[in-house]
């Protein structure tokens, strides 16, 4: 029992030095392509020094986080192709330990650092996309709105539709406003009014008329100063909609963000395929170690070459399979989840078929 738990840390040990020189290689040579690519925009904008180092630090968590998987799968592909090119796999196996034996505190370990992988994405990275592409937008002159809008119309729960002619996000106020309920696509009642403000979590109307349709005999309308929307249940960044891009939202800013879509009637097929994106990837660094660790333990006359040409190639086709299912789940032709998720589902039934197949 002693001995199996030496072995696994032997293994784990090895497989975690390979793993950190693979993210740190990938890494480096990261940051040393992306300024060959991006020197005459610096040049062009006159970028301070600081502004190009706050560039780099912003958006390297970005790169570690999309270079993770074909980390892992060097890693996995370098540390067991050593061990078999010098027999030490197979002198395990000649003690009569199995190949899913030797494998399983690596497939466990994988498992663990998907699960990290996620929690650096969702809590990490989000917030350094945003201000990387502040930095970006600083550089370049881009000035981002701050939410205000012109022409908004927005549909809200149970037949509400809205609409202002303006709206400032910096006092929360639209001006000209036309609300009406609409249950069933008839309209019953409708509020016409100057202003709309947001004024202790509430959506106060200024200056405006009430007409009630329901019933026919007494249309005119009922002239206010102030009345309380209470059923409007929009907030004031639906009127800004000035919402972070998918990249720079933590798990639950997506979701949220999603439900206040569906709510005001709008199509959130997209965002709901990257929200699932959002566990799909970090999991395919178990993915990826699953399919290469076969490939990796049975390896007789590879080199370290061939391993990385392998890795490569692997990584080449997975990334392709992802780029692919999430057109087909932001197209419809698949299911939200079935496009986030079906490369992990082919390359892993791929990867069980590798090990079953292995020499045990």
């Amino acid at each position: 029992m002693k001995g199996m738990r030496l072995l696994d840390l032997y293994l784990l040990r090895r497989y975690l030095f390979c793993l950190s020189l693979s993210i740190l290689s990938l890494a480096l040579i990261s940051n040393v392509t992306d300024p060959t690519e991006n020197i005459d925009t610096f040049i062009d904008f006159q970028a301070s020094l600081s502004q190009i180092l706050l560039y780099y630090i912003y958006h390297t968590p970005y790169w570690i986080v999309l270079t993770l998987p074909i980390a892992a799968l060097l890693g996995i592909l370098f540390a067991l192709t050593g061990l078999a090119r010098h027999n030490e796999i197979a002198a395990m196996k000649a003690v009569g330990i199995s190949l899913y034996r030797l494998l399983l505190p690596i497939f466990l370990f994988a498992l663990f650092f998907s699960g990290l992988a996620f929690l650096f994405t969702d809590q990490v990275v989000p917030e350094a996309t945003y201000r990387y592409n502040a930095i970006h937008d600083e550089i370049t002159d881009y000035s981002r709105t701050d939410g205000s809008r012109r022409q908004v119309l927005l549909q809200d729960v149970d037949g509400q539709l809205i609409f202002a002619r303006t709206y400032d996000a910096g006092t929360r106020r639209a001006r000209d406003i036309s609300w009406e309920h609409r249950p069933g696509g008839q309209v019953v009642e409708r509020i016409t009014a100057r202003q709309l403000e947001w004024v202790r979590d509430r959506w106060l109307l200024r200056q405006g008329y009430r007409y009630h349709f329901a019933d026919p005999a007494s249309p005119r309308p009922t002239p206010f100063d102030s009345l309380e929307l209470a059923t409007l249940t929009l907030l004031p960044a639906d009127f800004a909609r000035q919402h972070k891009k998918p990249e720079e939202m933590t798990y639950a800013e997506l979701a949220y963000y999603i439900d206040r879509a569906v709510a005001n009637g709008e199509d959130a097929t997209r965002h709901l395929v990257d929200l699932h994106l959002k566990i799909s990837f970090p999991f395919t660094c178990f993915i990826v170690v699953l399919l290469g660790a076969p490939l990796g333990a049975n390896a007789r006359r590879a080199g370290l070459a061939n391993s990385f040409g392998l890795g490569i190639l692997i990584c080449f086709a997975f990334y392709s399979c992802v780029k692919a299912g999430q057109a087909l789940g932001w197209n419809k032709a698949l299911l939200p989840w079935a496009g986030a998720w079906s490369a992990n589902i082919l390359f892993g039934l791929l990867g069980l078929f590798l090990i079953w197949r292995a020499h045990k």
